[in-house]
């Protein structure tokens, strides 16, 4: 019987690792990235191509445009054909596209595969780009934007990429119009056909899959073959300012957003998994000292978030959350005030052993399914991240003391650092 009277006994984590698989290389140089497991019948196939937003330039929007509308027509299925065919079979497909990449995946059950694996190499293959599909994509985009631009989170955000990465960064300029309706067939043909071939595919397969799911797609995405030599990746540096803040005013705005960035350090700096662990007692889980703080103790917000970005291109905290209008000076100067106790004073061991549990926590989930598993291996190829990365995490947390994270604090959470944006009314 469980004995719900009395809390049961908090146990500290065992040791537990992430072991991230080698790739399989097909005949045609293609990594492919197997993670077998469970016991329900069902798989994700994950088709990753390099070539995204940084590399779509001086054209806004063309590599999720192309991605997206792989699966809106090929030269041997109608939109109709293909939509029928995913319903029929109860599968699901997901376009996307990244700094860097474009991804399509297709989540199935393993004794549909057989139907739905051809449709997938199609659909990335040969699509069509069919001019009433492109119409009706650019039309929903408009939409989408329109509303956007009515809303102050998408305002700083798109403000915090000027001021924080310079006017030259590829996606500092806010998507106009101008830009949706530039979209046209040639366009996402000539990127398909610069970025989305062999030479620069990677996939990853999960799932409770056998020897014969892998079989399969390994013939579907190995025969095609492309002399081509895989594309550099476009990184696209900072280039800092001098101005640190920066207003948006947003007429009629009931709510101000408010981001905040400092620049970090990157993914390979001996300092990196420290500054996470103090970035997540700032405000990276619901327990922390930004969330105690500003909306527990001083009601300002539902809710407030920083995370530290290991991005390709540079890393940097990010601190983010909306408020009435009211408070959003007071506000920012909780946020100033906490990372100035960080630097100031060590985190006491039992906060700090709440942080280490939260974060533990986390990284169990990357273990719970192999889709979380093939996620990471995704954020492997997508953020390029080392094998070894989870694992060096996991260790770092369990060591960290208070007294690194002092240190660590001073040397990184600066003030005279700190970028703020804020959209919708300052009072």
């Amino acid at each position: 019987m469980i004995d719900y009277k009395h809390q049961p006994p908090v146990k500290p984590f065992g040791e537990f690792r992430i072991d991230m698989p080698s790739p399989m290389v097909l005949p045609n140089g293609v990594d492919m990235y197997v993670v077998a497991g469970g016991d329900q019948e069902v798989n994700r196939i994950e088709v990753i191509h390099r070539g995204g937003m940084f590399e779509e330039s001086p054209h806004r929007l063309v590599a999720q445009a192309t991605v997206s509308l792989m699966s809106q027509g090929t030269e041997s299925m109608s939109p109709q054909d293909i939509a029928e065919c995913i319903d029929y079979n109860g599968a699901w497909v997901g376009p996307r596209s990244t700094h860097n990449h474009t991804v399509m995946s297709l989540n199935s059950l393993n004794r549909c595969l057989d139907r739905m694996l051809p449709v997938l190499r199609d659909m990335i293959l040969s699509p069509s780009f069919p001019g009433r599909e492109l119409e009706v994509y650019r039309n929903r985009c408009l939409s989408a934007y329109r509303t956007s631009r009515e809303r102050v989170k998408y305002l700083a955000g798109v403000e915090m990429n000027r001021l924080f990465w310079g006017d030259e960064y590829p996606l500092s300029a806010a998507v106009t119009d101008e830009d949706v309706l530039a979209l046209d067939s040639e366009l996402l043909r000539r990127f398909h056909g610069d970025y989305i071939h062999a030479a620069n595919r990677t996939v990853i397969l999960s799932g409770g899959i056998t020897a014969k799911e892998i079989d399969m797609v390994a013939e579907a995405f190995g025969s095609d073959r492309d002399e081509r030599a895989a594309d550099e990746l476009v990184m696209a540096g900072r280039v800092q300012g001098s101005e640190h803040f920066s207003f948006v005013e947003k007429e009629g705005a009931v709510q101000s957003a408010i981001q905040m960035q400092l620049p970090a350090i990157p993914r390979t700096h001996p300092d990196y998994f420290k500054l996470r662990i103090l970035v997540t007692a700032l405000g990276g889980y619901f327990g922390s000292r930004l969330m105690s703080n500003v909306r527990e103790e001083k009601g300002y917000t539902y809710g407030i978030w920083a995370s530290l970005i290991g991005a390709r291109q540079g890393a940097y905290v990010s601190i983010s959350t909306e408020c009435d209008c009211a408070y959003t000076r007071p506000l920012i100067d909780e946020v100033k005030h906490e990372m100035e106790t960080l630097r100031n004073e060590p985190i006491p061991i039992e906060e700090l052993d709440m942080v280490k549990s939260s974060m533990l926590s986390e990284l169990v989930k990357n273990l719970d399914t192999p889709f979380s598993i093939a996620s990471n291996v995704g954020a492997m190829i997508l953020y390029g991240i080392y094998p070894e990365y989870f694992n060096e995490q996991i260790r770092a947390i369990r060591a960290v003391t208070p007294e690194e994270l002092l240190v660590t604090a001073r040397r990184y959470l600066l003030e005279e650092n700190l970028y703020t944006v804020v959209a919708g009314q300052m009072q």
